[in-house]
């Protein structure tokens, strides 16, 4: 294979048309000639204009976003401006989606006009030979390792994720959902000027078929990297008369969960490709198509069909996805994602958008933030000098998946700051539970705060589907932010009590089972109320809790344990979960301590995260280190280095009969410190005296000395 080629970097490709390009053109159209309409019962007509006038192509293709959804069922009319009538075919229609049209472009005009809802006969394409057109479907996960087996899972499938007009052979990732269990079939035409020997080399993840003309030409079965395709070990050659040729590219793409996803390339040689080269977009394969967007919408204004027809709006609203905030890109139904909407035509008043997520917003176009994907609603009123028009329509909002192969899922800060300055009790519970997803996974604490409160009210209506989610930002909070544990007990005791019921499907049993298990982590670090904790232990099921929350439980209860002061069956706890020190875990003992010591390192530097990831590792791998003055007193410093007074408190009054020799200076004079603040003077006063009478010469006494000189016994 060519040298260029096997530089090819895969982390390069981008789809590179959208199935929402319109939406970047410009809003005002170029005045439109006056010309009497060809189709006399439409009620209205769209006026799309060519991107690129200078090249003409046999096919084009555009995007309507209809503001009948019926009128994606009628035939399509499409004439040029001077009223001569092409072909048209209706390439995509889905609910809430934009309508994919495609149409005969050879004329070489630049304007056209789409008549809608009318009655008059379809005018097919003669010749739709040119591009490539990709169609998407779903797969059933199996491995295909031939062709008659691809073909039998192509014809049998009967979901259709989608349709589109791609500009090469050249697609990393799947532009129509998630990634796994897809079958994508994708048909091009090129032209072949003389007879020739065309080479072509497959590159892609999974099987993948080659035909040109109907006829295998290259294959590579089974489920694969790409690796192999960039050194061309799959490849296959077919000998061409002069003229135009089919290639059809089937891909049975299972899954990315083992981090490989989709790709599906061509690299072709021969003809007037020299040598070997990407069927990219500037490749120059295939035979061209253009591109459309619409400049305008327009209702007739007289004839058998008129404005005033109840089903012909007299506005029309277009969409397009041109921002997001995903979590995942295997997750369709979870994200923040930025919409921009257009009126159209033009109007000449007040235009006031409603969305159904209780915001508003004024004027000709709208950039709105959708606080989670779905059929969303929205409503455009016009008042025009006391006249009033409407238009209620669903659209679909979803992730753009041509992005996420190739950006990170991330959380914009736009797109917080919007979510930010909206008043939480006007969303649904379900947006609720969207907006707490994207900012768990962004561990975005004060966006979780701030929504906590109407997460809390709503409880109650959030979908058991939904709970799992909110369950995680609870978690979270309470594991990782204990600044605001009376925040995160709230969300943790209302998802407990929307969990108990008489007969909880498995679902409620386990988002119950975790959330009374961190409830309780936090209640032992935050209070002294061990009967609390032990009944929400013992409501636990524990068979509902996830492997590592299993050692969770387990070591929770040694804390118990600890916290009441029975230090030998916190010992026998700890040890169980513990390997043995002198045994062959010796080495892992050694590599714990110095773990510790980097704690104590960070804690230098005043980078408590660090820390505290440091200690959290040292206590799950070997629960009885919490009991070595080492570990306990770092941890100890910890909690007062993070302004976690009550926590260090309770934590040091739980080490009293644990850390007797090695630390215990220390320890009182901590605990001397914290229970003067806590007004706790008794055992202020006791651990000051031991501190004094039993190390007097630590320099611990003697900085109680001058700290408390009127309380030195």
């Amino acid at each position: 294979m060519h040298p260029d080629l096997r530089k090819f970097w895969i982390q390069g490709i981008l789809l590179c048309i959208g199935a929402t390009a319109w939406a970047d053109m410009p809003i005002q159209a170029p005045p439109l000639p006056a010309n009497e309409w060809a189709v006399s019962t439409a009620p209205a007509r769209f006026v799309i204009d060519q991107d690129k006038a200078d090249t003409p192509v046999s096919l084009s293709w555009v995007n309507l976003c209809l503001p009948n959804p019926g009128w994606a069922n009628p035939p399509m009319r499409v004439f040029t401006d001077t009223g001569i009538a092409v072909g048209s075919d209706l390439l995509w229609t889905a609910p809430g989606e934009p309508t994919t049209l495609i149409f005969d472009s050879s004329s070489g005009v630049r304007r056209f006009y789409v008549y809608v809802g009318s009655n008059w006969p379809a005018l097919h394409i003669d010749n739709a030979k040119a591009g490539v057109t990709l169609e998407s479907r779903a797969g059933d996960g199996k491995t295909i390792d031939h062709l008659p087996d691809m073909l039998q899972a192509w014809n049998q499938s009967t979901v259709v994720n989608g349709r589109a007009i791609v500009p090469g052979l050249f697609e990393g990732g799947h532009r129509f959902g998630p990634q796994g269990n897809i079958l994508e079939h994708f048909q091009g035409w090129f032209n072949a000027a003389g007879a020739e020997h065309l080479q072509l080399a497959a590159i892609s993840t999974d099987a993948s078929f080659v035909l040109v003309d109907g006829k295998e030409v290259v294959e590579w079965p089974g489920r694969h990297d790409f690796g192999g395709g960039m050194s061309g070990q799959h490849q296959g050659a077919v000998d061409l008369a002069a003229g135009i040729h089919s290639l059809d590219y089937y891909n049975a793409y299972v899954s990315s969960n083992d981090g490989h996803p989709l790709l599906c390339c061509l690299a072709a040689k021969g003809g007037d490709l020299a040598g070997w080269t990407m069927l990219m977009p500037n490749s120059s394969f295939f035979l061209p198509t253009g591109h459309a967007h619409v400049a305008n919408y327009q209702l007739q204004t007289s004839g058998p069909s008129t404005a005033t027809s109840g089903d012909t709006p007299a506005y029309a609203m277009e969409w397009g996805i041109n921002g997001q905030s995903v979590i995942a890109p295997e997750i369709s139904d979870i994200g923040l994602i930025s919409v921009l909407l257009t009126c159209r035509p033009g109007a000449n008043g007040t235009v006031t958008w409603t969305f159904d997520d209780g915001s508003t917003a004024v004027g000709q176009t709208a950039q709105h933030l959708f606080p989670r994907p779905g059929m969303r609603t929205v409503q455009i009123d016009i008042d025009e000098g006391g006249k009033t028009s409407h238009l209620t329509q669903t659209i679909s909002v979803h992730p753009n998946w041509t992005q996420l192969t190739t950006f990170q899922p991330q959380l914009v800060p736009e797109h917080q700051a919007d979510i930010m300055r909206r008043d939480p009790t006007t969303l649904s519970a379900s947006d609720l539970a969207g907006c707490v997803a994207v900012f768990e996974v962004f561990k975005n604490s004060d966006g979780l705060l701030k929504l906590l409160p109407a997460v809390c009210a709503k409880m109650k209506d959030i979908s058991e589907a939904d709970l799992p989610y909110i369950k995680d930002a609870a978690v979270y909070l309470a594991r990782e932010d204990l600044s605001h544990f009376a925040e995160a007990s709230q969300l943790l005791k209302a998802l407990v009590d929307r969990c108990s019921q008489d007969k909880p499907s498995p679902q409620l049993i386990s988002v119950g089972s975790a959330s009374r298990l961190a409830l309780a982590q936090l209640t032992l670090k935050t209070s002294d109320q061990t009967d609390d904790v032990r009944k929400l232990l013992d409501g636990i099921n524990v068979d509902s809790l996830p492997g590592d929350e299993h050692r969770a439980y387990d070591t929770l209860r040694g804390d118990l344990a600890l916290a009441t002061g029975d230090v030998a069956g916190a010992k026998k706890q700890y040890e169980a979960l513990t390997g043995d020190p002198s045994g062959p875990d010796a080495r892992s003992s050694i590599r714990r301590i110095a773990k510790v010591s980097q704690a104590r390192a960070f804690l230098d530097r005043k980078d408590t995260d660090a820390a505290e990831r440091a200690l959290s590792q040292v206590a799950r791998q070997a629960p009885v280190e919490k009991l070595s003055p080492d570990w306990a007193l770092t941890r100890l410093r910890l909690y007062r280095d993070e302004n976690l007074p009550v926590a260090a408190y309770l934590w040091a009054k739980r080490l009293l009969p644990v850390i007797t020799d090695d630390g215990r200076s220390e320890l009182l004079f901590q605990l001397t410190d914290l229970a003067f603040a806590h007004n706790d003077n008794d055992l202020a006063k006791k651990c000051l005296a031991e501190l004094l009478k039993k190390h007097p010469y630590s320099s611990e006494a003697a900085e109680a000395k001058e700290k408390w000189p009127d309380k030195s016994p």
